[in-house]
């Protein structure tokens, strides 16, 4: 299976998200694979930072590293094997290709203005890529990187999400801003590493026990 993270927009928290979930799946997944399709490379960042430790890593590619349609063919569909990939924040072809080719999508978004217009824009993205393959394209929706002060914030963007039901489907979980995400990166460890029972590991526990069900249905 290819669960992709992506949004036209950088600084959403893709990277972030993909790399804790995917060390939390790796249990289910012992053959689990990452892509960083991000010219930051925020994966293949992460993973040396955890080499340099002598920590596990999870087996990471590039796009230059294989040849881009056998290797998606390899995973799509496949229920066995899992492929996440980190996509860049911007619209193009391989962004594109991986959207087309995915099993499941997640977006995460955050509460400000600006995010909203991003949403826009991935929503019209997601439209005509539907169109190209003649079948409707959805992406869940995870609301990211929030304060819990901007309750009316945060109920406003789901409204918005839920009203585009055509392309965005909005997930249960949560993600709050959270000192855990940021810190956790720089020493090159999960959240869940670098502190266990805190509010940002268990967050990410139950973003995977849902994306694990939607994986499987």
């Amino acid at each position: 299976m290819i669960v992709l993270f992506t949004h036209q927009k950088g600084g959403v928290g893709k990277s972030t998200i993909a790399i804790n979930f995917a060390y939390q799946a790796q249990k289910k997944y012992p053959e689990l694979v990452l892509l960083d399709l991000d010219s930051q490379n925020s994966v293949l960042l992460f993973n040396q930072l955890r080499v340099i430790d002598d920590r596990f890593v999870i087996k990471c590619v590039k796009e230059s590293d294989i040849e881009f349609d056998s290797f998606m063919n390899k995973y799509a569909k496949n229920k066995t094997n899992l492929l996440i990939i980190d996509s860049g924040g911007y619209d193009s072809n391989i962004n594109r290709a991986a959207l087309l080719k995915a099993d499941l999508i997640i977006t995460p978004v955050g509460i400000s203005q600006i995010e909203i217009f991003g949403l826009q824009k991935f929503n019209y993205i997601l439209k005509d890529a539907s169109e190209a393959l003649g079948v409707t394209i959805k992406t869940n929706i995870l609301i990211n990187n929030v304060d819990s002060r901007s309750k009316n914030k945060l109920k406003d963007l789901a409204e918005y999400i839920n009203d585009k039901s055509t392309h965005f489907n909005l997930l249960d979980t949560i993600i709050y801003t959270r000192a855990d995400y940021k810190n956790s990166y720089g020493d090159g460890l999960t959240v869940k590493e670098f502190n266990k029972k805190g509010a940002a590991s268990l967050e990410i526990k139950q973003l995977s026990k849902e994306i694990l069900k939607l994986i499987n249905n």
